[in-house]
């Protein structure tokens, strides 16, 4: 959980949220990493932008943060909230949530449940396949 920030980027009352990874840990690391462009977003747009670390947002303390912030709805987006959530506190999101299509397209799992709400079983399932794949 060192290996990055949680970013708001907010006008007015409308705001959004994403994770951003330090660059060495991102998989954009290539492209110059998952920041947002301050300089540029608030030039553009007058937007700014806010951080901080991931462990603000983990364990039962962060969980409610984030159940807060959709209690109250603070993000234009409720689901960029409900989709951090599952990223740092559901075992193997973070790893399988990139490759659900493929996996699914491969006959990988069938899918039960909502899009993207996947169990442990399916995800576990995704992994082995990413990891055979290799």
């Amino acid at each position: 959980m060192a290996h990055g920030s949680i970013a708001e980027q907010w006008e007015g009352g409308l705001r959004e949220l994403r994770l951003v990874h330090h660059k060495p840990a991102s998989p954009n690391a290539d492209q110059g990493g998952c920041y947002h462009d301050e300089a540029y977003w608030f030039a553009a747009k007058r937007y700014t932008v806010s951080d901080l670390p991931l462990t603000s947002f983990v364990g039962p303390d962060g969980l409610v943060t984030l159940l807060a912030f959709l209690a109250d709805r603070r993000f234009a987006d409720p689901n960029e909230v409900l989709e951090l959530i599952k990223r740092l506190h559901v075992p193997n999101y973070e790893g399988a949530r990139n490759s659900f299509e493929a996996a699914i397209a491969e006959g990988v799992f069938e899918p039960r449940s909502t899009p993207g709400y996947y169990d442990q079983r399916e995800l576990l399932a995704v992994l082995n396949w990413i990891s055979n794949e290799q």
